[in-house]
C-alpha cells in the first residue's frame, strides 16, 4: 500500500541562537503547526544540551511533492555543506531518517523476506500515526494550548507558599561529584571533587538498572587491554557484546 501523501513539503533551518550552529532537513506533513523541528542526532544533542528555547526553526522552501523535496536536500545538504564546522547535518541529504534501509543490500533482504517486510511496513505506519497525533521531535510539550480551569487557579491563589528561613530547603544547595548527589548548607565547605548542582541521571551501579558493578568495569577494561574478544568478555559478565563494546568505545560508564 503506497504511503499516505501530506499535504505540505517543506525544507527547513533550526539553529542554536546560543552557538549559531544549524541544521537543514526536510519535512512533509498536513500540519503546519505541528512543532516539528528536525529529527538529526546531532541536532537533537545539541537541543538537549542548551535547552529547545533556544533553538529557532524557519521554514525555507515549500516543494510540490515528496520526490521533489528529496530532490531538493540532495542538493541542499551536499559534502560541501558537511565541511562547514556550523553544521549539524551528519549525511548528505535525500533520504530522510531511514537511509540505512534505502540500500540496494537491504531492499533484496527485505523482498526476500516477506515477514521482515511487514515488521518494517509496520513500524513506518506506526511512526506516521504518531506523527500525525502529536508530532515528532516537537517543541511543543503537552500542555501546549491548554489551561487551568477557574477553579484551580483560584486553589493555587490560597496555597500559602512558605518563604525564607520558614522553607525547609532555605540555606541549603545540592552538589555533585557526577556520580552521586547530596544536599548541604550553603555555609558548608564543598569538599574536593564536588561542584555546586545536581546530577538528575544517576550512572554507574547507583542506576538501578545496570547490571554491572564498578569493580566489573575495572576487570572489563583490564580484559579488553589484553585483547580478549569482546563476546567472551559479555559471556563472562553476562551481558551483550554490544555493552562491551560501548564500554570500550567510552559510550557508557566513561566516568571509570
Amino acid at each position: 500500500m503506497p504511503r499516505k501523501q501530506k499535504k505540505y513539503h517543506y525544507i527547513y533551518k533550526t539553529t542554536n541562537l546560543v552557538n549559531g550552529k544549524y541544521y537543514i532537513g526536510m519535512h512533509s506533513t498536513d500540519n503546519l503547526n505541528d512543532g516539528y523541528v528536525g529529527s538529526g542526532k546531532r541536532l537533537w544533542y545539541s537541543i538537549n544540551k542548551y535547552g529547545k528555547k533556544n533553538f529557532k526553526f524557519d521554514i525555507i522552501e515549500f516543494l510540490p511533492d515528496r520526490s521533489s523535496l528529496k530532490e531538493r536536500e540532495k542538493e541542499l545538504v551536499n559534502e560541501d555543506l558537511l565541511k562547514d564546522s556550523m553544521c549539524l547535518n551528519i549525511k548528505t541529504g535525500g533520504y530522510g531518517g531511514w537511509y540505512k534501509f534505502h540500500n540496494d543490500a537491504f531492499k533484496q533482504k527485505l523482498k526476500n523476506d516477506p515477514k521482515l517486510k511487514e515488521k518494517y511496513i509496520q513500524i513506518g505506519k506506526n511512526i506516521s500515526k504518531i506523527v500525525d497525533e502529536r508530532g515528532t521531535r516537537s517543541l511543543n510539550n503537552g500542555w501546549s494550548g491548554k489551561k487551568h480551569k477557574d477553579s484551580t487557579i483560584e486553589k493555587m491563589k490560597k496555597i500559602k507558599k512558605q518563604k525564607g528561613n520558614k522553607n525547609s530547603q532555605f540555606g541549603t544547595c545540592w552538589i555533585t561529584n557526577g556520580i552521586e548527589n547530596k544536599k548541604i548548607k550553603q555555609s558548608d565547605a564543598i569538599p574536593e571533587n564536588w561542584y555546586k548542582g545536581r546530577k538528575t541521571k544517576l550512572i554507574g551501579e547507583l542506576n538501578g538498572s545496570s547490571k554491572l558493578k564498578h569493580s566489573d568495569i575495572i576487570e572489563i577494561k583490564k580484559l579488553l587491554k589484553e585483547k580478549i574478544p569482546q563476546k567472551e568478555i559479555g559471556n563472562l559478565f553476562n551481558v551483550r557484546k554490544e555493552t562491551i563494546s560501548k564500554i570500550n568505545r567510552r559510550l557508557i560508564w566513561k566516568h571509570l
